[in-house]
This record gives C-alpha cells, structure tokens and sequence, in this order.
C-alpha cells in the first residue's frame, strides 16, 4: 500500500504520510426488511442474551426487565426516510453490511484462544474498526447532541435577532426583507419553536454518512489492546461505544481527540483502542495498521470495573447484562444533566 489516503481523512490522525485503506462504505440503496431499527445489532445483544432474552436496566427510573433482543435497543421508524423515493427502511438496511463484517471479526476474535486471535488480519482490522465507527455515530445519544447544539444555535440566533431585529438576520444571510416581513417570517418559523434545521433520520444519515469513514480511519490510528476476562465481568448499553471514562464529561471526546475509546465485545472480552498515534513514517503506518503495536491482555477487577463504568458513564437509556450477571450492575444508577 504506498497511495495517499483520500482528502477527506487525510490529517493528523497517523501523521504525515497515511496508506490507501479499503473502506465500508454505507450503500444507501440496498437490502430489503422491517420497519424495527435496531440502534445496536440484535447479533452483538446475543452474546449478553441467554435463550435469546437480556436484561434491561432503566437508567433514568433503575426499573429491571428481561427482553427479547429484537424488541431491544430498538425505535420504530427510528431510521425511516419518508421522502426517499423507492425505501423509507433504506439507512437501517443500509448498516446491514458493516454490521455482517464487523461480527465475523468479532466471532473471530471471541471464539479464538488467547494468543492466536490476536492481532486480527488487516482485513479484518478495517472490517472492525467500520463497524467501531458505525455503532459510535448511530445511536439516540447522537440524536440528542445533535438537537442539543441545534437548540443553542437557535437561542444564540434568538437573541441577535432580539438585539438587532429579523431584518439584519435575514439580510446577513442574502435575504434582505422588510421589518414586517422578516418579523412575520422569523415568529412563523423559529419564533413558533422550530428548529432551523430538522433533527431527523435523514439529517443524522448524512451525518453518518459525512462522518463514518473519518472515524474509523481515526480508530485504525491507535493502538488496540484486547482484553480478556477468565469469566463473566462486563456489561453492555445502548451505547457500547464508549469514548469518555466515569470522570469526563459525557460527549467530551471525539473519535480524533479522546484519550481511548472502548467496546465490550461479550461478557469476557474487551476492545480497547488507545490514543491516537501520530506515525511518521510508511514503514511504521503499516506496522501500526498490521497490528505490530496491539496486545493482549489478562482482564483482573480493576479492568472489569474500569469498563463497565465506562459503559455505564456513556449509557444514554438503557445497560444490558446478562441474566445471570446481575452482581455486575451498580447498586444506583447515574443522574444525567445532558439527557
């Protein structure tokens, strides 16, 4: 591999010189199914599942329940695009590749012995690193920050227009109007409670589709740790993609900046990608994306705990475990200040 990566991931992710790396890109146009969304795959949610149930902890009222994986980490229409022309189901049909390629990687990964799994093929690297990626930008959590900067953006755009009136608004934005009218267009619109831009599933697609393959070329720019656990120890969320730890902020970090970022595999296994590295060279890129950096670790308690405050940290609804590992939940649930 000796070509540029193309520009849109070109940068300071695995510094001067990055390799052409094969990319999953999200074809918007395939796969036929259902109108259930999924917002994490009913395959990762089996391997917390015993006869096909997990359990399901409420974070905001702490309330226990067991539930089928396909009712699970799920919103009807979530996805739904009412205006594409043929397939409103056509983002959620779309994932349906990534997702495939991501779990034979991760079959690999959980079903293989200590030492031999480990470091994956590079094929395999990208397949995860894709599937990584989508899962961090698919969930209700991205939804919500995206309402959430939308929301500020609306009440900083309230007050210019409450300083130097709807004239000047629209006028900044090649809209010259009359007083009257820029005040009846603003009132009709934001000043009704509208967003300036709707948060829906077609927006949160392009955003998918804009960000995907900067995330996860930005994943294959770390190091990754595998880790082990002798027995049972983690649990899983909504959103098991976890950039923050316990003590940061939540939506602190991005795919560029954060310190790590995390993923329980199963109920004994962990990935764990550390920080950006910064090559310099081809010769240490491809090592780097060949796995000559990664490792392989024995998981203990302080792992176990670390990971599943994670998890619980970057949870936006709902933790899943399995039903025989209740022990592993914590006694009270987080407060959220961002939900």
């Amino acid at each position: 591999m000796t070509s540029p990566m193309p520009r849109a991931s070109r940068g300071r992710a695995v510094g001067m010189w990055r390799p052409r790396i094969p990319t999953a890109k999200l074809d918007l146009m395939s796969h036929p199914d259902g109108d259930k969304h999924h917002f994490v795959p009913r395959s990762y949610l089996r391997r917390w599942a015993d006869a096909g149930e997990v359990c399901v902890v409420n974070i905001a009222t702490g309330r226990r329940a067991r539930g089928g994986v396909g009712v699970t980490a799920m919103k009807r229409g979530f996805y739904d695009i009412d205006s594409h022309p043929d397939d409103p189901n056509v983002v959620e049909k779309a994932f349906g590749s990534v997702e495939d390629q991501g779990k034979r990687a991760v079959d690999k990964i959980v079903n293989g012995k200590a030492g031999e799994a480990w470091p994956l093929l590079l094929d395999d690297r990208v397949a995860l690193g894709a599937y990584v990626a989508l899962q961090a930008l698919r969930g209700p959590d991205q939804r919500r920050r995206m309402q959430s900067v939308q929301d500020d953006m609306v009440k900083r755009e309230s007050r210019f227009v409450e300083e130097y009136g709807a004239a000047r608004w629209f006028e900044n934005r090649g809209m010259p109007l009359t007083d009257q009218h820029a005040r009846d267009a603003w009132n009709s619109e934001i000043g009704a409670g509208k967003s300036l831009v709707d948060i829906d599933a077609l927006y949160h697609a392009q955003r998918i589709a804009d960000g995907a393959e900067i995330a996860m070329n930005f994943a294959l720019s770390r190091y990754w740790t595998l880790v082990r656990f002798g027995h049972p120890s983690l649990i899983t969320s909504d959103v098991p993609v976890s950039l923050s730890d316990a003590h940061d902020k939540r939506g602190e970090w991005g795919f560029q900046n954060a310190p790590s970022i995390s993923l329980p595999l199963n109920r004994t296994t962990a990935l764990v990608l550390g920080a950006v590295h910064p090559s310099q060279s081809a010769v240490e890129t491809e090592a780097l994306l060949n796995g000559a950096f990664d490792r392989e670790l024995k998981g203990d308690k302080i792992w176990a705990e670390r990971l599943n405050a994670r998890t619980v940290h970057n949870a936006e609804y709902e933790l899943y475990f399995h039903p025989e590992d209740a022990a592993l939940m914590p006694s009270e649930m987080p407060t959220r200040d961002d939900s």
